[in-house]
């Protein structure tokens, strides 16, 4: 990615950034999964057009989950959930059923 005029980014070493002439394109490398977004689809396509050339990858489409987290767009921006995750451990290991219990009381007086 350096090659192609990334930069990493030096919060997150996953995280890499290459500015266009108006644009940014933000991409977010974890193993083998990858995340893409920016502000221009023209700059993104040339991302993805540029990683097809040199890596075997699948373009999976408008992002729904990643790392586990479920990305919900609204109108003001995304909201990151982990629920589905918490649901699947739940039914993995048969607690699907249980009934929920608070664990914090508000003693406010």
């Amino acid at each position: 990615m350096l090659t192609n005029g990334f930069h990493i980014n030096n919060a997150n070493k996953c995280v890499y950034i290459k500015k266009f002439e108006n644009s940014y394109v933000i991409l977010c490398l974890y193993v083998d999964d990858i995340l893409i977004f920016g502000d221009d689809i023209n700059a993104i396509m040339n991302t993805k057009s540029l990683l097809s050339n040199n890596f075997d990858m699948k373009d999976l489409g408008v992002v729904d989950v990643i790392l586990g987290i479920k990305l919900l767009k609204n109108n003001n921006g995304f909201i990151l959930s982990q629920s589905h995750y918490i649901e699947k451990l739940l039914n993995k290991f048969n607690y699907s059923n249980v009934t929920p219990v608070a664990i914090y009381q508000n003693k406010e007086k």
